[in-house]
């Protein structure tokens, strides 16, 4: 379920096939951050992160693509939960991404809300952008892997 939330900002909601503290392992682990944390033509290899996965705490790694191009990125932790809830913040541009993961029977329901200010000039990009990298955690529960 896709909802908007206003100017630059959305929700997408997930039912997962997996208990909330391996979904929320998606968001502070290194290994499975690699994972999904990419988009196309990139990759965002663990080796190349690091992950200080507490409240004030920040992930800062590196993009890189198919042409060796490399992007480095970072974000704070600005509310750790465990298992329920992670708030990210980045600052350029400003986006706040909030992840709440509620037990369902066989899995977890989670609310993936994304704020930007300004908002995003192509907001349906944005929204695929998460729901690709939704994909690929369902993907990788699937396989094991998250």
């Amino acid at each position: 379920m896709v909802t908007d939330e206003g100017s630059g900002g959305f929700t997408v909601e997930r039912i997962l096939g997996a208990p909330p503290e391996r979904v929320f392992a998606a968001f502070v682990e290194p290994a499975k951050l690699e994972h999904w944390f990419v988009v196309e033509g990139f990759t965002t290899p663990a080796d190349r992160m690091r992950v200080d996965a507490q409240p004030g705490g920040r992930v800062d790694a590196v993009m890189v693509g198919d042409d060796g191009t490399e992007i480095p990125f970072g974000f704070e932790y600005v509310e750790l939960e465990r298992p329920g809830r992670v708030v990210l913040a980045f600052a350029e541009p400003r986006e706040t991404v909030t992840v709440t993961l509620r037990e369902k029977a066989g899995g977890t329901h989670l609310t993936y809300t994304y704020l930007r200010w300004p908002a995003p000039e192509d907001v349906a990009a944005s929204r695929q952008g998460v729901v690709t990298m939704l994909d690929t955690i369902e993907d990788g529960i699937a396989r094991g892997i998250i």
